[in-house]
């Protein structure tokens, strides 16, 4: 039985050691191994696992269950899972730099709840979540497109319009935006 334990012994070693060179492998892991791609950081600088993952840890893998938060100066399972991911994962961490700097285009409304787009900014344009900037921008090409009686929608052509509108807005950010969607629509016909 102890000959047995020097077997066991090396294969966990080679395992653990096949474990820590495999982790580096992947594309989305960070240099400790951390699956960056697999966490979003919070508001309040807490982290949130977005899928189910396996976390490299000192001798075995830790599963982390979707919808998990680390939050700063926590510990798990004897790690600091949110220093780590702030340390080696900074591209997240910038992500979440821009996410908060966004406005939710509700709150450009008037009292009576309506936005004057005539009054809005490229600046505040480019402040917006991508999903309230496509759904402002769709909304002001196909008012445009109404002004000129098109009915038809080309899906692709608005789209690349709200993209070029959106360039167009970083580097003119006091232009009025209904403006830059005017002189983007023009350049493109």
């Amino acid at each position: 039985m102890r000959q047995g334990l020097p077997l066991r012994l090396a294969t966990a070693i080679i395992g653990m050691t096949v474990g820590f060179i495999g982790a580096g492998l992947g594309t989305a892991r960070a240099q400790s191994g951390l699956p960056c791609d697999a966490f979003v950081k919070n508001q309040d600088g807490s982290w949130q696992a977005i899928r189910n993952v396996a976390i490299p840890g000192p001798g075995r893998v830790f599963n982390v269950i979707q919808g998990a938060v680390f939050k700063p100066g926590g510990s798990f399972m004897g790690l600091e899972l949110a220093a780590d991911l702030e340390r080696e994962c900074p591209a997240a961490v910038e992500q979440a730099a821009a996410v908060a700097t966004q406005v939710e285009l509700p709150k450009y409304a008037a009292p009576n709840g309506n936005i004057d787009t005539d009054k809005l900014t490229c600046g505040q344009f480019a402040d917006l979540p991508p999903d309230d900037a496509d759904f402002l921008g769709t909304w002001t090409v196909g008012w445009q497109n109404g002004t000129t009686k098109n009915r038809a929608i080309n899906v692709a052509r608005v789209r690349e319009t709200i993209r070029s509108v959106a360039v167009y807005c970083k580097s003119n950010k006091d232009m009025r935006f209904v403006q830059a969607v005017d002189t983007i629509m023009k350049a493109k016909r």
